[in-house]
């Protein structure tokens, strides 16, 4: 074998090392990366969880009758179900939910993944996170939804989207007003009829179907670069 062949070879030999290399550290990243998003993901998950459980012992303590609250894969759902929280044919909320929701509104500014408190854990991990390259997003979610029953057309209101978006704003005002939370953390949607949770075949199936529903989630994402 010439001089000019062996040394080719021993070139191709280190190139071939060198990929192999690469490919290793490359692999290394993807998998401390992956373990430190499931570690997020567990630490959010005990967080909503522990949200959860401090937002269904108070809405029961206060005897907030018009909510009900579950905890759902996507977060926390404080869902509005009942013929006693609008005026009838109205987004205004009764004197009663009015109350209810300005009590849940300040349960808002004391629940953990709404609020980082400063030199508390959360605060910490999420400050951590961030050196990382994830950022922590919490938001409330509010969804109004109607029966098919179609609104008056002399009404102002239109139709049953402008009807539910209506009352969507109306609970998020006040959950806003009383929380303290950023307004960006809020958002709403009208669903009107078309996502009855059952047929609308009796005056009890469209009070069911007569709703505001509020989820409140949080979690990691990469950090969107400016």
């Amino acid at each position: 074998m010439s001089a000019r062949s062996r040394a080719k070879k021993g070139w191709m030999l280190a190139f071939a090392d060198m990929v192999t290399l690469l490919i290793t550290f490359f692999i290394m990243i993807i998998v401390v990366n992956k373990a430190e998003i499931n570690q997020l993901q567990k630490w959010s998950e005990r967080q909503i969880d522990q949200s959860y459980l401090y937002l269904q012992s108070n809405v029961s303590l206060q005897n907030l009758s018009l909510l009900d609250v579950t905890r759902v894969p996507q977060g926390i759902l404080l869902r509005i179900q009942n013929p006693l929280a609008f005026e009838s044919a109205s987004y205004q909320p009764t004197e009663l939910l009015s109350s209810q929701l300005n009590e849940v509104g300040r349960l808002l500014s004391d629940t953990p993944i709404l609020q980082a408190r400063e030199n508390a854990e959360p605060s910490k991990v999420i400050a951590k996170a961030k050196q990382n390259g994830f950022e922590w997003l919490s938001e409330v979610i509010i969804e109004g939804h109607t029966d098919n029953d179609p609104v008056d057309p002399l009404s102002p209101l239109r139709n049953n989207w402008f009807l539910s978006a209506m009352r969507a704003q109306a609970v998020m005002q006040a959950l806003y007003t009383n929380s303290g939370l950023q307004p960006e953390q809020f958002s709403i949607m009208g669903m009107g009829e078309y996502h009855p949770v059952v047929v609308n075949s009796s005056t009890e199936n469209k009070n069911l179907n007569r709703r505001v529903e509020i989820l409140i989630s949080a979690g990691f994402q990469e950090a969107q670069s400016i």
